[in-house]
């Protein structure tokens, strides 16, 4: 069985870093910080977490509601989910994802832009 990108870079404990990094990084942004101002942090990451873990081939305790409907009246823009994926990109490479893994994930990502931007 092949080794998934989960496993690859250590799982959980390797991914909740990323994640964490990842929302510190949206947070510190003047940008995009707004959608994220009345919203519980912690359960946020924990949440993000499992869901990159199952995008990445690791266990799937994601339990999210549908991406559409959930980021619907945040009307989020084109540029502003730009910005968070060149921020999580960010969080990838200073988490030591190997550039060619980071390409995937990034693609992985860009595949949900129809369901996240609503303006």
């Amino acid at each position: 069985m092949a080794e998934t990108l989960f496993d690859k870079y250590g799982g959980f404990e390797t991914f909740t870093q990323v994640v964490t990094k990842f929302y510190q990084k949206i947070l510190d942004n003047e940008q995009v910080e707004h959608y994220f101002s009345n919203t519980n942090m912690d359960s946020l990451i924990a949440h993000q977490t499992n869901f990159l873990a199952k995008v990445l081939g690791g266990p799937d305790k994601y339990e999210g509601r549908d991406l559409k409907t959930v980021h619907a009246p945040f009307n989020i823009t084109a540029a502003d989910f730009s910005e968070v994926a060149d921020l999580l990109e960010e969080a990838l490479d200073e988490g030591g994802v190997e550039e060619a893994d980071i390409a995937i994930i990034l693609s992985a990502v860009s595949g949900l832009q129809d369901k996240i931007v609503s303006s």
